[in-house]
């Protein structure tokens, strides 16, 4: 996603806010802006991350209520009432023994397990994007679980959406608020922006409202992560429906 420059009307349409509530926002520096003249100048990477990080911290009513906040979409949006992280697991990107000591050995070998899709097409710089996304603000979360991603979503990078998912069994920080190891990453590579909202509200939402990660710790087969993902995505969609 190049660096797009928006005003405060292309900012509310990009967020499906009103001007107003714009421009209330970035007073109270909740989203970030720049002012030129008085006015507010928006970066669209800056607003999408923004959005990403709301998922990730819970801060949003409802996560599935920014699904469609986000730029044009370049796959079919998947349904809100129906399983839809199963399309985008692959086995070749699962690993449920990542050998890593630091955070930093854990991006490169991510990186390796994205590469393995044979969905990316230059996998120096989505390392790179991922170390610019963790330095921008790290993506451990309490309960020793990790969401890492790149901040742009690009189908000249990703060539097809997809999730990379590894347990580092003994852990690594990974700049967790309550300062524990991280031992859990979900990884989701979308080449679009709204389906990367998508995959992460649904991922944000399965780890807050069910015990995916207990389950996926007591994986040791990439079948059994698969097979636990798929179940547990199935269940809470039907627990969703019956409410």
């Amino acid at each position: 996603m190049p660096y797009t420059q928006l005003n405060t009307d292309e900012a509310a349409d990009y967020l499906h806010l009103t001007a107003d509530e714009v421009v209330r926002l970035a007073r109270q520096g909740e989203i970030p802006a720049t002012y030129i003249k008085n006015q507010p100048v928006f970066q669209k990477r800056e607003l999408h991350s923004w959005l990403s990080q709301n998922l990730l911290e819970h801060k949003s009513e409802s996560p599935a209520k920014l699904h469609n906040k986000a730029g044009v979409l370049r796959e079919d949006a998947p349904q809100n009432d129906q399983p839809f992280l199963s399309q985008y697991l692959d086995p070749a990107t699962i690993d449920p023994h990542l050998p890593a000591k630091t955070g930093s050995r854990v991006l490169r070998e991510l990186t390796a397990l994205a590469a393995r899709s044979n969905l990316l097409a230059d996998d120096a710089e989505f390392l790179h994007l991922l170390e610019e996304r963790e330095a921008l603000c790290p993506t451990g979360l309490i309960g020793g679980v990790a969401i890492p991603h790149t901040r742009a979503h690009d189908e000249y990078l990703i060539m097809e959406s997809f999730l990379v998912v590894a347990r580092v069994p003994d852990g690594v920080p990974f700049g967790a608020a309550d300062g524990k190891l991280t031992d859990l990453f979900i990884m989701p590579c979308a080449h679009d922006d709204r389906i990367h909202l998508y995959m992460v509200a649904r991922i944000a939402m399965l780890l807050s409202q069910t015990g995916l990660a207990d389950f996926l710790r007591a994986c040791d087969e990439v079948e059994e992560v698969l097979e636990t993902i798929r179940t547990v995505e199935a269940e809470f969609v039907e627990s969703q429906s019956t409410k």
